[in-house]
């Protein structure tokens, strides 16, 4: 691949892909082809939630990144460049990699911070390979590109689900986060953000990106006929509509967060603190906290975007890595260092089927529509399958 600098004027290569679509305007650049469907797909706010267009975007901007480089328009994309483009994401140059302090849209932004994993790159597929088929859609393309390229096919069926952890590595990442020093009360406040994160996630099963939006106002307290119960309140979810997810078994580590910042243990529609923090950094960071009030106006800012979400999970499950290896525990930090915020979510799915919890209800917990896909966390009903099979096929001679 070419660097952008070398790289051919874009309307001087041919476009056999293209098309004359009925519905957008001529002439349009990839830039304004990857804008109009991003605003397409948000429909005045009604298709997309903001971290998940803020996904897309990321998507988009890596895709016209590397087209520019290639100097070749996306619409004249062919199988060839679509599979390129997949192994760039999976072992990308050097000059498309940069740190995280780059800010998309600078100078100095890359598209990658290092390769990503197969599972980023299907995602990746998944979503540029939804821009080529609108495109074909509203006749602006021949065909998606994307379309033909292979895609590794993942095991399903009930126990198939391998990305989830044993209790002892959960249990190991909060060790991990709460032996961090913490001489200050800065530091203080992001070990136990942290924790509350990854108890958040684990505990309730929440998506990275519905946690980035979460008021204290969406915890809600509802009677039952076996008494109270609380739920958390997934505005926007996947489907449009807002959706209610029992929470009872993280409100003690939300009491204990509430109450180290200041707060009753319960929460309110009226607390103007986030429920996940960003925790700020440098001069701000070292300032001395004047009184509670300061406090909940510094830490009012939530950590909005799933990159923010990931990093943090990502860094305690480094951590926890580290003290297993120093603890001879290699195959479980090797583990943890594979896996992923989702994982948390794989593991709360997981260890209630475990714990005699009907699939039906972890289904609505998890607000699967298929409940096969639920069943793929099933790994003891897969197990004793497999034990009663074993023995009973005479063996061949």
């Amino acid at each position: 691949m070419t660097s952008a600098q070398t790289a051919p004027p874009m309307d001087t290569l041919l476009s056999p892909n293209a098309l004359a679509s009925p519905v957008l305007p001529g002439g349009l650049s990839d830039a304004e082809l990857v804008r109009a469907w991003i605003d397409a797909k948000s429909a005045a706010g009604l298709g997309l939630r903001a971290s998940t267009r803020s996904q897309y975007e990321l998507e988009a901007q890596r895709l016209l990144w590397y087209a520019h480089a290639l100097g070749r328009p996306i619409t004249s994309w062919q199988v060839t460049h679509a599979s390129d483009y997949l192994a760039f994401l999976r072992d990308p140059p050097a000059h498309a990699v940069s740190d995280a302090r780059a800010r998309r849209g600078s100078a100095a932004w890359r598209p990658l911070r290092g390769p990503l994993s197969e599972a980023s790159r299907r995602q990746s597929a998944v979503i540029v390979g939804g821009l080529f088929d609108w495109l074909v859609r509203i006749g602006a393309l021949r065909i998606n590109p994307f379309a033909s390229v292979p895609r590794v096919r993942a095991a399903t069926g009930p126990g198939s689900q391998r990305r989830f952890l044993e209790l002892e590595q959960v249990a190991a990442v909060f060790e991990a986060i709460e032996a961090r020093p913490a001489p200050t009360r800065w530091a203080q406040l992001h070990q136990a953000r942290d924790r509350l994160l990854v108890a958040l996630l684990f505990q309730t099963g929440l998506r990275a990106s519905e946690v980035t939006g979460l008021t204290w106002a969406d915890f809600e307290r509802h009677p039952g006929r076996s008494g109270a119960f609380w739920t958390v309140r997934i505005r926007h979810a996947k489907g449009g509509n807002d959706q209610l997810v029992p929470c009872d078994n993280a409100m003690d580590e939300l009491a204990r967060w509430r109450r180290l910042v200041g707060l009753p243990p319960t929460p309110s529609a009226t607390d103007t603190m986030a429920v996940i923090p960003a925790i700020a950094s440098g001069r701000l960071r070292a300032a001395p906290l004047a009184d509670t009030v300061e406090l909940h106006r510094k830490l009012s800012q939530p950590l909005r975007t799933r990159q923010g979400i990931y990093a943090v999970v990502r860094a305690a499950f480094a951590e926890a890595a580290d003290r297993l290896e120093r603890g001879r525990r290699s195959e479980e930090a090797a583990r943890l260092r594979a896996a992923s915020t989702h994982w948390l979510r794989h593991t709360h799915a997981t260890h209630l089927l475990r714990a005699g919890v009907p699939v039906t209800d972890v289904q609505r917990a998890l607000r699967h529509r298929d409940i096969n896909t639920t069943r793929r966390y099933t790994h003891e009903a897969l197990e004793d399958v497999a034990h009663a099979l074993a023995g009973k096929i005479p063996g061949v001679a």
